[in-house]
């Protein structure tokens, strides 16, 4: 059960803590017991903190310093000769060391079987109507969610899942063949085991793109009912009253599968023989001119190549909290183009009125009309 909203980790501060023990194992007194606890604890915490540490280790040359480590938690140490030196480079006896490190303070089985560190991720993580965030979860896997989303993390043993409630999110999934990465978006499922997929969840549909490796796609079966899914929090400051509970056998596996630059779309409903066709249908090649545009948001841009001016509007207001009109139905078709700052309404409000024939009426600060700038 998910109760508490969870921050993201932040690399930058965990890239700090792990200069501050450089700094520590580098000086002249020993690490007490104490320190060796606490060490072994920062260790624990994801294999981001790991990684940092055996990075700047690297960086900073430290190898004395990685093998001192060494003497208190209880492993034999030796002087290796200059021969020994002149086989292994300086980056290559770091990672040894580190293995090393992490197999005497008892890590080795803990950094990727072990869920305790894992389980204290989850939670749910949301995005304000305009902000972006990234973030690397537990085990490595990288989400970048988009405006106005909220997902729901639930790691545990067997399964690493994640359930996108509202708006968008690219999955950059870390490989882990014992835990399959499952995406629950709507009454659809998406699985990977190392790959990178976005998902959008709009009203009535779930998109997927995927922009490396394959997935697989499954929706609820017919028996089912779609109220049976949990609910969406009407916050981003409020937690389910649950975790994901929904089994492998309330959804029709392989429904479809996709691969690197292919997309697909999934409709909010129960699974029928027509459902499934409708899926396999939609699946689709994106071109990549195509699948750098839909995904330009991951880059913080919008991009537009000749879109109709009501399609662009759309977009445009999943990024900000102002209400935005068409007056005249006959501008809805006025083709669109360019690159815009996701953010930035106002800029694309400047470029709407000075490249293409707009004018742009502020009717309020939460209200804005757009009309033909000939009227």
């Amino acid at each position: 059960m998910t109760d508490k909203i969870v921050e993201f980790p932040d690399r930058r501060i965990i890239a700090e803590e792990a200069a501050a023990w450089l700094i520590r194992l580098d000086a002249d007194a020993a690490l007490s017991p104490a320190d060796i606890t606490a060490l072994r604890e920062w260790l624990s915490r994801s294999p981001v903190h790991r990684e940092e540490l055996q990075s700047l280790a690297v960086m900073w040359e430290k190898m004395n310093v990685l093998t001192e480590l060494a003497v208190p938690l209880g492993r034999p140490t030796s002087q290796p000769g200059s021969g020994f030196r002149l086989l292994f480079s300086r980056t290559a006896l770091a990672s040894l060391v580190f293995v090393a490190i992490l197999t005497s303070i008892g890590l080795a089985t803990l950094v990727w079987q072990s869920t305790a560190p894992l389980n204290e991720a989850n939670g749910l993580f949301a995005t304000a109507i305009g902000q972006q965030k990234t973030t690397t979860l537990a085990d490595g896997s990288v989400v970048l969610l988009n405006t106005d989303s909220q997902i729901e993390v639930d790691y545990r043993a067997g399964f690493r899942d994640l359930r996108l409630l509202r708006g968008e999110a690219h999955f950059t999934v870390a490989k882990d063949s014992e835990r399959p990465f499952r995406v629950f978006a709507g009454t659809g499922k998406v699985q990977a085991i190392g790959t990178a997929f976005s998902v959008y969840l709009k009203d009535q549909s779930i998109d997927v793109t995927v922009t490396d490796g394959r997935v697989s796609l499954a929706t609820l079966n017919q028996h089912t009912a779609v109220g049976e899914v949990p609910p969406i929090a009407d916050s981003m400051d409020q937690p389910l009253s649950g975790s994901i509970e929904t089994e492998t056998d309330d959804y029709v596996e392989a429904v479809a599968a996709l691969s690197a630059g292919q997309s697909a779309t999934l409709q909010v409903a129960s699974y029928s023989e027509s459902s499934a066709r409708s899926i396999q249908e939609s699946v689709r090649t994106v071109p990549t001119r195509d699948l750098a545009k839909k995904l330009s948001w991951r880059d913080g841009m919008l991009t537009f190549s000749g879109d109709p001016l009501d399609v662009v509007v759309s977009e445009i207001s999943r990024y900000t909290p102002i209400t935005i009109e068409i007056a005249d139905p006959a501008i809805r078709a006025t083709r669109i183009g360019g690159h815009f700052p996701v953010g930035e309404t106002e800029a694309m409000f400047d470029a709407l009125e000075a490249n293409f024939g707009l004018r742009v009426t502020r009717m309020s600060r939460d209200r804005v009309v757009l009309s033909a700038a000939d009227e």
